[in-house]
């Protein structure tokens, strides 16, 4: 046997059941568990052992959810935490502040992507200016966005999604302070091209067709005989510009006589 097929797999931010004896026979399949902050790409969570090697290996990326370090605080210190750079979703983390101060809140909590407020350190003369986030209830109906869907994630916070055609600007996360006002909103904005083919006398109209950008679509266009080749047009979005080939057949296309 190959040895490769005697040696696991190394598989970054991940781990699976290791056997007892450290090698693996032909045909063997391994689960892969990511480390917590980490998910699987592509949703491929498995490899398998075959004529000596392994197939390709799934990969496990940092997730959208998960936290950096959480903030150091000045005259602070966070307990019972080992070193790590990345935190899953869920994950809190406790601080304690040094004698002579004092915190108003002691517990920060990973909500996606972001901690909760962190305490402030400061002695009784001091001001607290931070702002404190509370539960989402406390800030009344949830804001509507234009062309947006909002999900609750937690009881803290709300991510908002844009629809398609459309790109979010702005903060993903939305949380509620504890003044009862939300934090700062995103918007959707535009992110397509519309092509009007009612417009264009070389078009078969059809209405209007949306392209959605950096993207491109075929428009199909009128035929200058029955007996002719299918005529069509592409037509791309870029930047919210459009930039449209003439209307020609494939052959011409391929021939990049269409510009």
């Amino acid at each position: 046997m190959d040895e490769s097929s005697w040696l696991p797999p190394t598989i970054p931010n991940g781990k699976y059941p290791e056997n007892s004896n450290s090698w693996y026979e032909d045909g063997s399949i391994l689960t892969i568990t990511c480390d917590g902050g980490f998910e699987h790409q592509n949703q491929m969570n498995t490899t398998t052992c075959g004529n000596g090697k392994w197939s390709a290996a799934p990969v496990c990326e940092r997730s959208m959810s998960a936290c950096s370090a959480p903030p150091k605080i000045p005259h602070a210190v966070i307990v019972h935490q080992d070193y790590q750079e990345v935190f899953a979703a869920g994950s809190e983390v406790q601080y304690e502040c040094e004698d002579g101060y004092t915190a108003h809140t002691e517990k920060s909590v990973c909500i996606q992507g972001n901690w909760t407020a962190v305490p402030t350190c400061k002695s009784s003369n001091e001001r607290d200016t931070r702002l404190h986030y509370t539960t989402i209830q406390n800030c009344g109906n949830v804001p509507v966005i234009e062309n947006a869907v909002a999900q609750q994630t937690s009881q803290y916070s709300l991510i908002y999604r844009c629809q398609r055609l459309y790109r979010l600007v702005g903060p993903e996360t939305v949380m509620c302070i504890s003044s009862g006002m939300w934090s700062d909103l995103p918007e959707c904005r535009a992110n397509f091209c519309a092509v009007n083919t009612d417009d264009n006398p070389e078009y078969i109209s059809v209405g209007t067709v949306y392209i959605e950008n950096g993207e491109e679509k075929r428009v199909e266009c009128v035929k200058p005989h029955s007996w002719s080749l299918e005529h069509y047009s592409k037509v791309r979005c870029i930047n919210g510009r459009m930039k449209a080939t003439k209307c020609c057949n494939r052959v011409a296309h391929a021939a990049e006589f269409c510009t």
